[in-house]
């Protein structure tokens, strides 16, 4: 057997059960164990594998030095002509994560006590296909695999108020786009594995588009809700925060049908 042959069976065999870097006990993962024995080492199969978001966190802050490393390791990540146009703005202020929370940002960000701003450059020539936000995207990725190997669970968040008002709060240069808000902290409980809903043909086409009859969503109205937020979001902040309470029940669900 070839090394490469070898490679393809190490991947295929490898799962939440095979893996050896989280406890998992038939049904859920312990991620927080890692917390106090960290594995920063942990094979990147494994991270990827293991790896849940996590919008509930342990009491205990994550320390600035620690957050600081983990950043400073994740600059490593892919970016556009490797430019690393990367900013990064760390929150642990109560005030402003909740007034962040009463603007309309996720709901649970009231309940987080760590979170930072991926900034990236937006003097981009390739608006076409939006490299700035793509490089964003890449560290957002690092840092979370990152942080669970050290036992810090985090998530990615979309759901914030647009970005002209995130640049006046944050006092954000004009040539510079917030990519997202990611929360962090270290893992509080169990995480269930969720099955991933497309592997092999119905996930990889070869040399073209070619991926049998699909099936969309039907259970939301995905227009109706892109020109609802539009409009929330249009609402001034001061009138927002008044409202916070009534449009908790209209928050994005989770939605587990398999759609294409």
């Amino acid at each position: 057997m070839s090394d490469r042959d070898k490679s393809s069976q190490i991947l295929r065999a490898r799962n939440v059960e095979t893996q050896s870097s989280v406890r998992f006990d038939g049904k859920y993962l312990f991620p927080a164990e890692i917390a106090s024995t960290p594995t920063p080492d942990m094979s990147v199969l494994d991270a990827i594998i293991t790896r849940r978001t996590s919008r509930s966190y342990a009491d205990e802050p994550v320390p600035f030095e620690l957050f600081e490393n983990l950043v400073n390791i994740a600059s490593h990540a892919p970016s556009a002509c490797n430019e690393q146009r990367w900013k990064i703005i760390y929150i642990d202020d109560p005030g402003i994560l909740e007034d962040l929370y009463l603007r309309g940002s996720a709901a649970f960000l009231r309940k987080t006590k760590q979170a930072f701003l991926v900034l990236y450059n937006n003097r981009t020539d390739n608006l076409k296909y939006s490299d700035h936000v793509q490089s964003g995207a890449a560290f957002i990725t690092t840092f979370s695999l990152l942080a669970h190997a050290t036992g810090i669970g985090s998530c990615w968040i979309g759901h914030v108020p647009n970005r002209g008002e995130i640049r006046r709060m944050f006092g954000i240069d004009s040539r510079f786009d917030t990519i997202a808000l990611v929360t962090f902290g270290f893992y509080r409980h169990r995480v269930k594995p969720r099955p991933r809903k497309r592997q092999g043909e119905a996930l990889i086409g070869r040399n073209r588009f070619d991926f049998g009859e699909l099936q969309f969503q039907t259970s939301k109205n995905i227009f109706a809700r892109r020109l609802l937020i539009r409009l929330y979001y249009w609402v001034p902040a001061l009138l927002r925060r008044r409202i916070r309470h009534w449009t908790l029940p209209y928050e994005k669900k989770f939605y587990d049908e398999v759609a294409d």
